[in-house]
């Protein structure tokens, strides 16, 4: 038996196995939740955050990193940057024929909530 006949039954057996063995003792590095240290109240502005942000999910990826260089990633932008930006663009201080017409339809609790929610998002 060569060595390529060999390798190819070593691998198969450790797929078998690894197929039939119990899930449960299995262990997976659990990742932090990051969310996990919020207040109810901080959680509220997630949770708003999330729902207002589905409109943002077209342009700029459903967790707010774009698969399009023309959009930019959102995720992870400073609270600060996201709500001057929202609110320029709201006030037509400045213009996009995309995202002005989005702003123009924010109140200032769902730029807040927007901006509270693409904070907290984890790059990977």
């Amino acid at each position: 038996m060569n060595q390529l006949s060999r390798l190819l039954i070593f691998v198969t057996f450790g797929v078998f196995v690894a197929a039939c063995s119990d899930p449960a003792t299995i262990t997976e590095t659990a990742k932090p939740d990051p969310w996990a240290a919020l207040s109810d109240s901080e959680r509220e502005l997630l949770r708003h955050g999330e729902a207002r942000a589905r409109s943002c999910a077209a342009c700029h990826g459903p967790q707010g990193i774009s698969r399009n260089r023309m959009y930019p990633s959102i995720a992870g932008m400073s609270a600060k940057d996201m709500t001057t930006t929202l609110q320029a663009y709201r006030s037509g201080e400045i213009v996009n024929p995309l995202m002005s017409p989005q702003a123009r339809g924010l109140s200032d609790e769902d730029i807040a909530a927007l901006a509270f929610y693409f904070t907290h998002l984890q790059i990977d």
